[in-house]
């Protein structure tokens, strides 16, 4: 039996029980609660807030309070430094980081209960959706083998335990196995030096003289689109080293592995001349079931905030193309998951963690009576910030994250990402959401015809009234008159996202805004300076609002017109 088979037949279990617990999520709800407190109830903060005597959710909510990371670091840093027992009695076994913050990055501990959540629904539960795709439509799902585009780094802590980025976790426990699925080498997918490979290179190099790949997987979308343009970019020079079984001169690889790979590449002239044929037929009809004609599926998290990234994933993929939206997950546990493919929602998971949700106003703030409630009293169409506690020592967290309730899965309710509250914009009480501007820059590059290899917004407070600025890289050469064309185009396009923009502009109160257009390579060498510091590839996200002063510095310094 292959190893994907065995990675199938545990979704199938995956799926099973996922569907059985979200017949009766507010009866798991309460066990998990019990259990939770049971277990917890001889911790430094059991005791604190008197878990032993917590038996209802209810009287969880009254008796411990909402918390932030804040309320944990003095925590963490004392169970790093080896003391056991403060908020989780159960051993932690890792330490996940996550980069949801600017500076430090937080380190959330993991404890085998909520590793073990993260390796079913992250891991075994995309082969169990896809699978289950296929058999109603009576068809096989095959061998599943394809490239795994991501890197899947970490670092050791003072205490020698692994610190990684939450989507990296479960890959990092079958390292051995993934030879037998992955096109991607070893040496790629868990480099020792990743700063010193061109990672996407080498996942193609592999990926394209592979005929039978069957799937397409990353962690999130956006890694997939780096990979796909980067074939349009440099196709031929690809097509030259399958050709001859090398790995260009031009390409950053350590000599190492520069040797070891070329040992093992051979000259394959007939995959080269069967992918030249098709790339030279262009880009403008999906490219992949073209050079992998087995293609079945492709999975990596969406999310309403990279839509932009999906539509343009679609034209390298196709519209046809069944894919799995991975999960709704963080470094704070694995929340929901899909119950099929190509869905943009989730199902929330009740045997993983215990959920709350404080609703939210039009504008996406909390009502001054605005209490917590259970997913049993949520409401379909309505947004809620979402508040989790887990089996790792976070209790009633707050995650900032907005979710709105799409529908319901059994009597489970589904949710969908919508933005985070604290990444939002707001120079001048507008409050502009990271969705809002997301739809901002792909409504203006519609209208435009300038497709945008990148975008962020910045609040320029330096004018009177202050003003948005937004910086684009496009994709095609921009002259001044397009730019004043785009100036307008953000104005307009920001009037119909936000109201309260269009108002304030008719007010006085927000300034002209402004586009700048920066250097072609700009977000690479971004993520290359990023990368520089030992910031892992998969938790390098689109840079939508420049929060820092690092990256104002970084990103004006690119402009060019």
């Amino acid at each position: 039996m292959a190893i994907s088979d065995i990675g199938v037949i545990c979704g199938r279990l995956v799926y099973h029980f996922f569907n059985k617990v979200t017949q009766k999520p507010m009866e798991t709800q309460k066990k998990v609660l019990g259990k939770l407190m049971d277990l917890n109830k001889d911790t430094e903060y059991g005791k604190k807030y008197d878990f032993a005597n917590i038996h209802t959710l209810e009287e969880y909510q009254q008796k411990v309070p909402m918390t932030t990371f804040l309320d944990y670091s003095d925590y963490v840093d004392r169970m790093i430094a080896g003391e056991k027992n403060l908020i989780t009695s159960l051993k932690v076994k890792r330490y996940a980081s996550s980069s949801g913050s600017v500076g430090k990055p937080k380190m959330l501990p993991k404890t085998g209960k909520d590793l073990f959540n993260m390796q079913c629904m992250g891991l075994c539960g995309p082969m169990g959706c896809v699978y289950n795709y296929y058999k109603r439509q009576g068809k096989k799902l095959g061998p599943l083998r394809g490239p795994l585009v991501m890197v899947l780094t970490g670092h050791k802590l003072e205490n020698g335990m692994m610190s990684n980025g939450a989507g990296q976790i479960p890959l990092s426990y079958i390292k051995p196995l993934t030879r037998w699925f992955s096109s991607t080498p070893v040496e790629i997918m868990y480099p020792e030096h990743e700063e010193k490979l061109n990672i996407v290179y080498l996942q193609l190099r592999f990926a394209l003289e592979d005929t039978k790949v069957s799937f397409l997987g990353s962690v999130v979308v956006t890694l997939l689109t780096s990979m796909f343009e980067y074939l349009e970019e440099n196709w031929q020079m690809l097509c030259d080293d399958i050709e001859k079984g090398t790995i260009d001169p031009s390409v950053k690889i350590t000599p190492e592995l520069r040797k070891k790979f070329e040992k093992r590449l051979k000259p394959n002239p007939k995959r080269a001349a069967e992918l030249r044929a098709e790339f030279a037929n262009g880009f403008d009809t999906p490219i992949a079931p073209r050079i992998w004609p087995r293609l079945k599926w492709v999975y990596g998290m969406v999310g309403s905030n990279l839509t932009v990234y999906l539509k343009k994933l679609r034209k390298w993929i196709g519209d046809d193309m069944p894919l799995h939206n991975m999960g709704y997950a963080a470094a704070e546990g694995f929340f929901a998951m899909p119950e099929d493919m190509n869905r943009m929602d989730y199902v929330l998971l009740p045997r993983s963690l215990i959920y709350e949700f404080l609703p939210v106003d039009a504008d996406g703030e909390e009502t001054e009576d605005a209490v917590p409630v259970f997913m049993d009293k949520l409401e379909v169409g309505k947004e809620y910030e979402m508040i989790v506690t887990n089996f790792s020592g976070l209790y009633r967290y707050r995650l900032y994250d907005v979710v709105k309730v799409t529908g319901i899965h059994n009597k489970t309710p589904m949710v969908e990402f919508v933005y985070r509250k604290n990444l939002g914009m707001d120079v001048s009480n507008e409050k502009t959401t990271t969705q809002m501007l997301d739809w901002t820059a792909e409504n203006m590059s519609a209208k435009s015809g300038v497709p945008f290899e990148g975008h962020s917004f910045f609040g320029d407070y330096s004018v009177k009234p202050a003003r948005y600025v937004m910086l684009v890289e496009p994709e095609t050469p921009v002259d001044e008159a397009k730019r004043q064309e785009l100036v307008a185009l953000l104005d307009e396009s920001m009037k119909e996202a936000n109201e309260k923009y269009d108002k304030y502009r008719r007010w006085a109160l927000i300034g002209d805004p402004d586009v700048r257009i920066l250097k072609k390579g700009a977000y690479n060498a971004y993520r290359e300076m990023l990368r520089s510091r030992g910031v892992v590839l998969n938790q390098i996200k689109p840079v939508t609002v420049i929060n820092s002063k690092e990256r104002e510095e970084f990103f004006f310094s690119q402009v060019e017109l």
